[in-house]
């Protein structure tokens, strides 16, 4: 009896129609991670100021700025010496402005300035750096380097 019953219901296993769904799903997907950088080139007229001519807009670098987040993103520019460069060796200094894309840029506060671009789409833009300043004749100065580092950062909105 025993195996009676358990060939038929082998039997009943093999003669049942299988059933099978008549429509399925595929997901497909895939993920953009946020890339955000900027990288900032200067000009050699960068390294060799001629501090005795003034000068206006004088293109000292350019900045490669690429975002791709969905929230934008924000460029602080911050000097280390508040707009002024100063004598490597000593206190003195001397004072100059800066513009970046042809807006100026506050350098006053250690804090710098933030610009923020607000666009949800992908950013691959160069933005030119210039500064100005009025030449004081070098026997006006005392001798020596005057530097400032000027720090450019990217981030998310």
């Amino acid at each position: 009896m025993k195996k009676l019953f358990l060939a038929s219901l082998s039997l009943t296993f093999i003669l049942s129609p299988s059933f099978a769904a008549t429509t399925g799903s595929l997901l497909l997907q895939g993920v953009v991670p946020q890339k955000i950088s900027l990288s900032v080139t200067a000009q050699s007229v960068a390294s060799t100021l001629d501090l005795s001519t003034s000068q206006t807009d004088l293109a000292v670098a350019s900045v490669d700025e690429k975002s791709n987040s969905k929230t934008g993103y924000k460029v602080t520019i911050a000097s280390t010496n508040l707009g002024k460069l100063k004598r490597t060796d000593g206190a003195d200094v001397f004072s100059y402005t800066m513009k970046y894309n042809g807006s100026a840029v506050a350098l006053t506060s250690a804090a710098g300035t933030t610009l923020t671009n607000s666009t949800s789409s992908t950013v691959n833009a160069v933005k030119g750096v210039s500064i100005s300043y009025t030449g004081v004749a070098a026997e006006s100065m005392i001798e020596g380097t005057y530097a400032d580092t000027v720090t450019f950062s990217i981030a998310a909105n």
